[in-house]
């Protein structure tokens, strides 16, 4: 019995051994039937599949990018309008480097076919832009390096640069462009001087979209209401597009009211971003002011009889035996409690 199982044994092994050898060599993944992977990489966010197509492609004397059939049939039938590096892990979007942008860029053809960029958790300089110099077809770039409904606040300072970014951008403001929304990293609006080069940059942006005769609101249709780009230095305002919805592209100004009274656009106080009241909705806290987008504000209605003020997350109070939101006047500062439901409770514990 042994002498059959031994037998058998050799048997498989010399099956196995003959079957190896009429099947090809494979020594990397590019090996591989193209089929499979493009199957695979139909299942990757846009950012993962423009990175799984580099790794399968070639590598010229400078390690750029060479398209072979494998990177190409990856790319070719996806579309590569929107690229948002936010559908990707943060650890590895802080991780890729401004040559490996410029290759994602290059390999899905961004001159011609991206519209909308968006630089979400990304630690690059600007140089890997360098692929988007002279598009006409790009409407929105996010520098601002977070994802919505984030604060653009970055500590420490990102690496982006004014230097490196800005030259593509001017070769991207021409006539013709159909540039229409972009959004700054907060570092350089926070550098108050009319002789900057950001500043410089604004005044020329702003020229672009004015030369277009389109900056008016949707509602009263008055230009002298609606300002392009705003110049003044004041904080969370300097560089945004304030009368221009982040999402829709819609622009309004601040003196037309919805029919519930409510304002058409807002400028979030915490991700500075503009919506309009169609795309997004917004609060305005009771207390300090201050406008909010609903997922920035955390915003809360007061608990206290016949109230019902929303506060800002900064703003709030809570119970500290219920956990109740409350604003200040119907909050019981003394016993640190609302004084509607916990105060006796307080005040005995105590």
């Amino acid at each position: 019995m042994a002498e059959i199982t031994a037998a058998a044994s050799n048997k498989r092994r010399r099956v196995a051994a003959d079957g190896a050898a009429c099947l090809p060599l494979l020594r990397c993944l590019s090996d591989l039937p193209i089929e499979p992977l493009s199957h695979a990489a139909s299942f990757l966010a846009a950012p993962s599949k423009a990175i799984f197509a580099i790794a399968l492609a070639g590598k010229d004397d400078h390690f750029r990018f060479i398209p072979n059939e494998s990177s190409q049939k990856i790319i070719t039938g996806s579309e590569w309008d929107t690229l948002d590096f936010g559908d990707i892990e943060k650890e590895l979007a802080a991780r890729l480097s401004d040559e490996n942008i410029d290759a994602i860029l290059r390999c899905v053809d961004a001159v011609n076919k991206l519209k909308m960029l968006r630089l979400t958790n990304l630690n690059i300089t600007g140089v890997g832009l360098e692929p988007l110099r002279g598009s006409r077809i790009i409407e929105k770039i996010d520098l601002s390096l977070v994802g919505e409904h984030q604060s653009p606040v970055l500590k420490p300072e990102p690496p982006i640069s004014c230097d490196a970014v800005i030259p593509i951008l001017d070769s991207i403001i021409v006539e013709g462009s159909a540039l229409k929304h972009l959004q700054f990293p907060r570092k350089w609006r926070e550098k108050e001087s009319e002789e900057s080069a950001f500043h410089q940059f604004l005044l020329r942006y702003k020229e672009m979209l004015d030369d277009r005769d389109d900056i008016r609101c949707l509602k009263c249709s008055r230009e002298e209401r609606v300002h392009a780009v705003e110049l003044d230095f004041q904080p969370h305002n300097y560089g945004t597009q304030k009368h221009s919805c982040i999402t829709c592209s819609k622009q309004y100004c601040y003196e037309c009211e919805e029919e519930d009274g409510t304002y058409s656009i807002y400028l979030c106080y915490k991700c500075e971003r503009c919506y309009c009241s169609a795309c997004e909705t917004m609060y305005i806290c009771e207390l300090c002011g201050e406008e909010y987008c609903k997922d920035c504000a955390q915003a809360e209605e007061c608990s206290g009889d016949e109230c019902n003020e929303f506060l800002c997350g900064d703003c709030v109070k809570h119970c500290v035996n219920c956990q109740k939101p409350y604003c200040g006047d119907c909050y019981g500062y003394e016993a640190h409690a609302c004084q509607f439901c916990c105060a006796d409770d307080v005040s005995a514990s105590s």
